[in-house]
């Protein structure tokens, strides 16, 4: 009977854990935390309403995804992510959701066709009301479907472990790009997705990513 309870409380700190991750890496993201600010797992824990385990384990994992630093004696800081380490990460990102683009057109449904294109209907209208956080949840949406189609396991592993898709976001806030312009980039992905062209979708989303890299660099650029 105590091995099963202590098994359900590691469970429970591993759920804790993954959702007070997600929910720091969504606040680093929008900004509500910024560069050099400090984390501190007893506030964090008071603010989730949980112990301070599942926080640390949290924030071990945002440090190993590099978006803060840990420093024996200093605490924990969020950091700002290098031009490089951006231009890695991204195109790290394009081989791989490149491939699943490819996989994705020769084993893709008309209902499945269907769903990317109103997801992508639904990016363009929240572009057009200026609905920036509703946009960047169907463009989380409309990479993700993309990868589950593909059916690679490995890939959506990678992702959902590195979450790519939060650093679409990113691309968001800081790129050059008007918000409709990049809401209907993602037409250009669909059409060689829907003619089962998996080469030309494998080249559209490559170009798409690493487009969204170069406007990503030049409002940085901007923002320094």
């Amino acid at each position: 009977m105590l091995e099963n309870d202590d098994s359900q409380e590691k469970l429970l700190r591993r759920v804790f854990s993954e959702q007070i991750k997600d929910q720091l890496i969504d606040d680093i993201i929008h900004r509500r935390y910024l560069p050099g600010d400090r984390l501190v797992e007893s506030t964090l824990a008071k603010k989730f309403g949980v112990s301070q385990a599942p926080v640390r384990e949290a924030l071990k994992s945002l440090a190993e995804m590099g978006f803060i630093t840990i420093e024996p004696y200093k605490g924990t800081t969020v950091r700002k992510m290098t031009r490089e380490e951006i231009s890695e990460m991204l195109s790290v990102r394009s081989v791989l959701e490149s491939y699943a683009a490819g996989l994705c057109a020769k084993k893709i449904t008309q209902a499945e066709i269907e769903k990317l294109e109103e997801i992508v209907a639904n990016m363009i209208k929240a572009a057009e009301e200026g609905d920036v956080d509703r946009r960047t949840e169907y463009n989380h949406m409309f990479h993700d479907e993309i990868i589950r189609i593909s059916g690679h396991l490995l890939i959506r592993k990678l992702s959902n472990s590195l979450r790519f898709a939060s650093w679409s976001h990113t691309t968001g806030v800081f790129t050059s790009m008007d918000p409709l312009s990049i809401a209907k980039r993602h037409m250009a992905i669909m059409e060689p997705i829907k003619a089962h062209d998996s080469e030309g979708a494998e080249t559209a989303m490559r170009e798409h990513i690493m487009r969204s890299l170069e406007s990503l660099l030049k409002g940085l650029e901007t923002e320094e």
